[in-house]
């Protein structure tokens, strides 16, 4: 529990206690404090061995008035150039940031928490309207993307996927080309263990259509299969159908946390010498993405010993 101060009936009972000679221990105790804080309290408001709550509650409040939280909100010269740049557009960072620099020339300084604390509570003059000038104004970064039925969390996954001891569990990813009104999807696979990769070009990202990918790249059980991990994209709500087609368990990774997926995330990487960002939709082919895949699997890794992910699964 934080520390808060004092009350007055608190000074009341502290001042009674102590009258009747009550151990500063057992005073304490009985208001529930630290020792430390009773001594503390008799030894500032004590008057030739007598304690007077009244003049003890009279000085804390007049310290409370000059302490520098509220003495630098009172500052008129701080609240107008606070408010000043604030029309500018500037951010509270780069306010405190400027302030604290020493540029402006000014005697005084203030964190941008403080700033923020003063425009949530509405200090500031037009603090509604300050605020729509903040850069994130009304923007919300929760999930954005649907919610799946029956999510399976990362965290509950094995620690052997984490320490990577077998050979099966993969993580994917959607690699993007092109705008929003004319867009390519890869799909990109890739096995913890070994790096071994899969590569398919996506007409879409409708559940239904990466669910057909992974039933051609698993459903001769050629490929091992343990678990698979995911992003939260609406791409991946064929979880259900793929535990119930493949009996092996779907994960999905927190909200924006690529590195919990490192494994893709790196094969997108290298994906993308082939394919950058530059490549148009149309210049996609399946047949390249194809050759992309043996080229990838056939490279030699240096976390593998320089062997093949190909190698490593036993298919040369």
């Amino acid at each position: 529990m934080g520390y808060h101060h004092l009350t007055r009936n608190e000074r009341g009972k502290i001042a009674l206690f102590y009258q009747n000679r009550i151990p500063i221990r057992e005073i304490a105790r009985r208001l529930h404090r630290s020792p430390a804080t009773i001594s503390r309290e008799l030894r500032r408001n004590s008057t030739e061995g007598k304690y007077q709550s009244d003049k003890a509650q009279a000085s804390y409040l007049e310290h409370r008035l000059n302490s520098r939280r509220r003495s630098l909100y009172e500052q008129l010269s701080i609240r107008e150039y606070v408010s000043e740049k604030l029309i500018q557009t500037w951010s509270p960072e780069q306010i405190a940031g400027r302030l604290s620099s020493g540029l402006e020339g000014t005697d005084f300084t203030v964190s941008s928490t403080s700033i923020y604390r003063w425009l949530k509570r509405g200090l500031l003059p037009r603090s509604v309207q300050l605020r729509k000038n903040l850069r994130h104004y009304g923007h919300k970064y929760a999930e954005k993307r649907g919610a799946k039925t029956n999510a399976r969390d990362i965290s509950t996954r094995a620690r052997e996927v984490f320490r990577r001891k077998r050979f099966g569990d993969w993580e994917v990813d959607t690699i993007v080309f092109g705008r929003e009104k004319e867009r390519a999807h890869i799909l990109s696979m890739a096995e913890r263990k070994s790096r071994y990769c899969c590569l398919a070009l996506l007409k879409n990202v409708k559940r239904e259509t990466v669910m057909r990918a992974f039933t051609c790249f698993f459903g001769d059980g050629k490929l091992p299969l343990e678990t698979m991990t995911a992003d939260q994209g609406v791409e991946f709500g064929c979880n259900q159908e793929f535990e119930a087609a493949f009996g092996k368990c779907f994960y999905f990774t927190r909200p924006h946390s690529p590195w919990q997926k490192p494994t893709v995330e790196n094969m997108n990487g290298l994906v993308r010498q082939f394919f950058p960002h530059g490549v148009y939709p149309h210049e996609l082919d399946p047949e390249d993405i194809q050759r992309v895949m043996q080229l990838l699997n056939n490279r030699p890794r240096k976390c593998l010993d320089w062997k093949t992910p190909a190698e490593v699964l036993h298919f040369t």
